[in-house]
């Protein structure tokens, strides 16, 4: 009985290990899309904070016990202890790279009847991607003559996933597993102005196949407000994204898609 609620408190942790993770991880390549290019001489720089309230659809694996995944985003903040996450983006005329990076853990204590069992959940996430600006069509002028463009920028990179998992049966026994896995990723984003103030930028990719992940994929697509905070471009953005993720190794099991709106801003420097 021990053991069986042990395994059963597993699968709801590594869920909510992951949705918190996925609160902090989503690749903002299409929020940080300029349609400006940069000068050829010096590199630019873009650090982009934001939030993505997602909900889950899937099903999950964790120790051989098998669970349903259908999480609104209410439940995935609930048990998030601590968060830290940073997007750097460099770009240096129609190059630039991209590195995101990802830590957060969670602390759900659980009773199973009348067993406590104290949990502790380790999420780590690191994506590069380069990218080139392919495709940069002048199609108009705004009425104060800034030049309306529409952009393309293939990119490819890696995402290293890493979860941990600590359980503790008060008065029983420890559960302690580990998973780390690389999808490479390769894909698209785009940009297009609007207006003066006003773009659109988007992004699609997919990964793993070869490696890490059987398959994933992820689109975005958003809407932007181009500005300036204490003398520095911003851009202030909303829009909504989706991810799915099918990886399956050993008593590991995660067969979700993961979405929701996002709200972010970018800072240019």
């Amino acid at each position: 009985e021990t053991m069986t609620a042990t395994m059963l408190s597993a699968s709801r942790l590594v869920l909510g290990c992951c949705i918190a993770a996925a609160i902090g991880a989503a690749p903002v390549k299409a929020q940080e899309a300029s349609t400006d290019l940069p000068p050829e001489d010096r590199w630019t720089f873009a650090v982009a904070p934001y939030l993505w309230a997602i909900s889950l659809d899937g099903n999950a694996e964790v120790a051989g016990v098998e669970a349903d995944v259908d999480v609104p985003f209410r439940d995935a903040v609930k048990d998030l202890s601590f968060g830290a996450m940073l997007l750097v983006d460099a770009r240096r005329g129609r190059f630039g790279i991209g590195v995101n990076g990802v830590f957060v853990r969670t602390s759900p204590d659980d009773e199973v009847g009348p067993i406590e069992i104290d949990a502790t959940a380790d999420l780590a996430q690191l994506a590069v991607g380069p990218y080139y600006r392919a495709v940069e069509w002048q199609y108009g002028e705004s009425a104060s003559g800034r030049p309306l463009r529409l952009i393309l920028e293939p990119y490819g990179g890696a995402r290293l996933n890493h979860l941990r998992l600590e359980l503790e049966v008060r008065g029983g026994p420890q559960f302690d597993d580990n998973q780390t896995w690389v999808d490479p990723i390769v894909g698209t984003r785009f940009a297009v102005d609007l207006a003066e103030h006003w773009v659109v930028a988007g992004a699609a990719d997919v990964g793993g196949v070869v490696a890490g992940s059987d398959l994933s994929w992820n689109v975005q697509g958003y809407l932007g407000y181009r500005t300036s905070v204490f003398g520095q471009p911003t851009t202030f953005a909303i829009g909504y994204r989706a991810l799915y993720v099918d990886y399956d190794h050993n008593e590991f099991k995660w067969d979700v898609t993961q979405q929701g709106p996002i709200l972010g801003a970018v800072l240019r420097f």
